[in-house]
């Protein structure tokens, strides 16, 4: 008798560590920068879900966009943060539903070398750094120069590099003549390239990165989710730093205007992927 319980009792704690283990909740970020500086970025939001939740949280993100849009579309992300363009995708035909976002706005920028081009007329016939070719900044600055008179492909060459690290050492290094990149992102590389580069053009303003979280959560713990996004972001030392490093300037709700203004770019996605 003795001997069943205590068979009982360590087939239920099995149990117990396994449920725990599958319980999980995975962080998915999109790969913009390399995977060792999104780690740091992210890891306080990962340490705050997993206190706040009561649950492990993993941090994982992807070799590169194309793979990371494959795995969102897989469900393999419980949680993801990740460019506005796959995240209004997310929520229209892969399951996840909009959680918050920065409060300041996406803001990309071509920008050149100190001695380098002096007019947007000058790219043409030249070569423009990227970091990647799905990369919402480069869809955006696509749109941006089709309407400016260019043909990417003939007029001017879009470089994807890998990164936004990539793109700005393929400027520097004189390998293109311009480089796509962000305000958010600039900030991030903490100002460690002032005084090497000059904003050769400053696009439209968009709707930044999105948080969204994976329907199959329920909605109870969504909306507990996003309450804690906002609460974590806006009202905590620790969170204020978070958003101070990755330049959010605090988090609020999605608006669905925000994701309405993402449908042409999503239209110009979907047209890379067929």
């Amino acid at each position: 008798m003795a001997k069943n319980l205590l068979t009982a009792a360590l087939l239920w704690l099995w149990l117990c560590l396994l449920t725990s283990a599958h319980a999980a909740l995975v962080l998915g970020v999109v790969p913009y920068m390399s995977a060792r500086k999104l780690a740091t970025l992210y890891e306080p939001l990962r340490a705050e879900l997993e206190r706040s939740l009561q649950q492990a949280v993993t941090l994982e993100s992807a070799a590169d966009y194309q793979s990371f849009l494959e795995r969102t579309r897989q469900g393999r992300y419980d949680i993801i943060a990740t460019s506005p363009y796959f995240g209004r995708l997310a929520q229209l035909e892969q399951g996840y539903r909009p959680l918050a976002r920065p409060l300041t706005d996406l803001e990309p920028l071509l920008v050149t070398r100190l001695d380098g081009i002096r007019e947007l007329a000058q790219l043409r016939g030249q070569t423009v750094s990227t970091s990647d070719r799905l990369a919402n900044l480069t869809l955006a600055a696509q749109r941006y120069l089709q309407q400016a008179g260019f043909r990417p492909g003939r007029d001017i060459t879009i470089h994807p590099t890998g990164s936004h690290a990539n793109s700005l050492a393929a400027l520097l290094g004189g390998e293109s003549a311009a480089a796509i990149v962000s305000v958010t992102a600039l900030h991030q590389f903490g100002g460690d390239i002032d005084g090497k580069i000059r904003i050769l053009a400053r696009l439209p303003h968009t709707t930044p990165q999105l948080y969204l979280g994976h329907q199959r959560l329920g909605s109870v713990q969504l909306a507990r989710l996003q309450q804690q996004l906002q609460t974590f972001a806006n009202d905590t030392p620790q969170g204020r730093a978070f958003s101070r490093d990755l330049n959010h300037g605090g988090l609020r709700p999605v608006s669905a205007q925000d994701m309405r203004a993402l449908d042409p770019y999503v239209r110009d996605l979907k047209g890379l992927l067929r």
